[in-house]
């Protein structure tokens, strides 16, 4: 099987290792050669321009770090009137609009389009460990889930477009929001004792029973059936007693603030 793989980033660039190893052939393009080279040697066909791909695979995978560069090289592909293209998937973080814009365009055109999120980084591209999350035809899925397979550890299929673009980007908040939480939790740990790590310990083993008990039982009514959130008001008081706490450190709490304005909001 021919593949064309346009952006060989941090990402790109262990995601074409793994479909080598797969002994697929592909033809890599990026705007940098440096990048292009680097996977030449892993045993890629380097390719001078984008419709170069265009007319001469049928599937084609992107991996490129905004939607407006998508957008840009998904028309660039299609410009050639004699275009071989069957089917784009598209590994990047987009918009839903953008999502939804892309997949009408193409399937007008009668081509394929699965947009296909990932959760990992550089190193999960590397040891084959990315987990895709996958929108689009669902039959179009099952053709190429064997591909998400050669790059990665896992693909789940999400239904129509934009549903895993809006899943990667929840899952995101909830990341970003642990790790700003983390530098709060970690200032305030280091005004009080400099024995933190037995408390890191703490936190780290617990964590996953604490967010597997808040998503797997606590909120699934709420976000799964519409139905308001009805929490104890004894965290509420915890809350305005770590905010107590900080102020009197003159410690960063504006995220502490933030969460106890949310959890005051649920409280009748």
């Amino acid at each position: 099987m021919r593949i064309g793989f346009i952006g060989l980033g941090n990402m790109g660039y262990g995601m074409v290792a793994n479909l080598l190893k797969e002994n697929l052939e592909v033809l890599a393009y990026d705007t940098d050669e440096e990048k292009i080279d680097a996977v030449v040697v892993l045993g890629a066909t380097k390719v001078y321009d984008v419709s170069e791909i265009s007319n001469t695979v049928e599937t084609i995978i992107l991996c490129l770090p905004h939607p407006d560069i998508s957008q840009e090289v998904i028309s660039t592909l299609l410009e050639p009137k004699n275009n071989r293209i069957k089917t784009i998937i598209d590994t990047s973080t987009l918009t839903p609009d953008v999502t939804k814009k892309i997949y009408d365009n193409l399937v007008s055109q009668n081509i394929n389009f699965l947009c296909a999120p990932m959760l990992g980084g550089k190193n999960a591209a590397l040891n084959k460990q990315i987990h895709f999350l996958v929108e689009g035809d669902e039959s179009v899925f099952a053709d190429n889930k064997s591909l998400f397979l050669s790059m990665g550890s896992k693909a789940d299929y999400f239904g129509e477009a934009p549903c895993a673009t809006i899943a990667k980007l929840a899952y995101n908040i909830c990341r970003y929001s642990n790790l700003a939480t983390a530098t709060e939790v970690s200032r305030f740990l280091r005004s009080h004792t400099q024995n933190t790590e037995p408390i890191y310990n703490l936190l780290a083993e617990g964590s996953l029973d604490n967010f597997g008990q808040v998503w797997g039982e606590d909120v699934k009514d709420m976000v799964v059936n519409g139905n308001d959130y009805v929490p104890s008001r004894v965290p509420e008081k915890d809350l305005s007693l770590i905010i107590e706490i900080s102020e009197k450190k003159k410690l960063s709490n504006n995220l502490l603030l933030a969460i106890r304005d949310v959890y005051r909001s649920f409280l009748k």
